[in-house]
């Protein structure tokens, strides 16, 4: 068994995936992290009977789709297989208290949650919550991200903190 899901190795999809394996011992399985859903979800055909690991929380900025339209969208390409229940790393809003040009960098699906706390000039779009973090630390004023990836500044507070479920859905690949 082969499952593709979002990378880098600090992602709640590569912890979901691990999760998933360790809870059923008689799969094996190999891991694939790609840098982004959508780099996934282009190339389907070529990981015929493979699997497709993504939260129900999926929303792409580059596609304009949600986990919904995603499994409708693709519902020819792809065979729900199993569902289950992982906690993500606890989430957080920050702020860079030096930077004041309003940028805030998010994970599409986070978003939402991100302008409920600050209201930003400009919200830019990143595949994980951890590339998010990264982007951040470059040139921005907001962020949310995963409570792992961070190492606080005396610059920088966190506004919001939440612990969240996640429904997972493992999807076979017809191709």
């Amino acid at each position: 068994m082969i499952i593709h899901t979002l990378g880098p190795q600090e992602t709640d999809s590569n912890d979901a995936a691990h999760y998933y394996l360790d809870r059923n011992t008689s799969i094996k399985a190999q891991i694939i992290l790609h840098n982004s859903y959508e780099e996934i979800i282009n190339t389907f055909p070529k990981y015929r009977n493979e699997f497709f690991l993504v939260p129900t929380a999926f929303k792409s900025a580059k596609f304009n789709m949600s986990w919904g339209e995603l499994h409708y969208r693709y519902l020819s390409q792809l065979i729900l297989k199993d569902c289950f229940l992982h906690s993500l790393n606890p989430l957080v809003v920050l702020e860079n208290c030096g930077q004041k040009n309003g940028i805030a960098y998010s994970h599409p699906a986070t978003a939402q949650l991100l302008i409920t706390h600050v209201q930003p000039s400009q919200i830019r779009y990143c595949p994980s919550k951890y590339l998010a973090y990264q982007q951040y630390l470059q040139d921005g004023q907001y962020s949310l991200t995963n409570e792992r990836n961070i190492s606080l500044s005396s610059n920088e507070k966190i506004l919001a903190r939440y612990e969240s479920q996640m429904i997972w859905s493992l999807y076979q690949i017809k191709g």
